[in-house]
């Protein structure tokens, strides 16, 4: 019953992850359109991990048993509005990593929607699944703090959401409690990628956060003088 309740109570809060991703795209475009640097501040290495982050979600609810809808169905969302972002990024930037990285992720997407046809996974690409979860969880920190260092360096927020990211801590805090209703033997991946997530995501609003307030406090003193 628990299972269900904060399952479900995941999945709703969940849905703040699709407007912050909505939100950001918006943004993009609202820039573009003004004529605007569209994906200033905006890093392709934080949105590929974020979109891996939320991949080796979807693997881990089609590889569990029972099938996890809460899981599976909220990051299928997210994953296709974090393609939608990648692609604003190379149609701004059109480098080729940007591109290769646009490429590897619509591969992955289409590659993890074919595998729910071979459920139940043998026990060897469960194993293959935990494995993914535990490579991701490295490439979110990394991909994270390179967001960091990319808003310390430039001292501005330019295009990047922190609504996107406020809602992307509350995702990761209600999958953390629903990850503790499995047992710790299942769950443990989900645990350490959430809980990686938890720590690295607050930490990058907090310098948002920071870079905001200086940038505001430097308005401030143009407009006195």
């Amino acid at each position: 019953m628990l299972y269900h309740i904060l399952g479900t109570v995941s999945a709703v809060a969940f849905l703040l992850t699709w407007y912050g991703l909505a939100k950001q795209i918006i943004n993009v475009e609202k820039l573009r359109e003004s004529n605007q640097s569209s994906t200033q501040s905006l890093s392709t290495n934080q949105f590929a991990s974020s979109f891996f982050a939320f991949y080796a979600n979807f693997i881990f609810g089609i590889a569990i048993e029972p099938f996890s809808h809460y899981l599976v169905w909220t990051r299928f969302g997210a994953l296709l509005l974090i393609l939608v972002i990648l692609f604003q990024l190379w149609q701004d930037r059109r480098s080729i990593p940007t591109g290769l990285i646009l490429g590897l992720c619509a591969t992955a997407m289409v590659i993890g929607l074919c595998s729910m046809g071979f459920r139940p996974y043998p026990s060897v690409a469960k194993l293959g699944a935990n494995s993914l979860m535990l490579i991701v969880t490295a490439l979110l920190i990394q991909g994270t703090l390179h967001q960091i260092i990319v808003v310390r360096r430039s001292k501005v927020i330019g295009a990047l959401s922190p609504a996107l990211f406020r809602s992307i801590l509350i995702k990761d805090v209600t999958t953390l409690a629903f990850a503790l209703t499995m047992p710790i033997a299942v769950a443990w991946p989900l645990i350490v990628l959430n809980g990686a997530s938890v720590i690295t995501r607050g930490g990058l609003l907090v310098q948002m956060k920071m870079v905001g307030e200086k940038s505001g406090e430097k308005n401030g003193h143009k407009e006195a003088s």
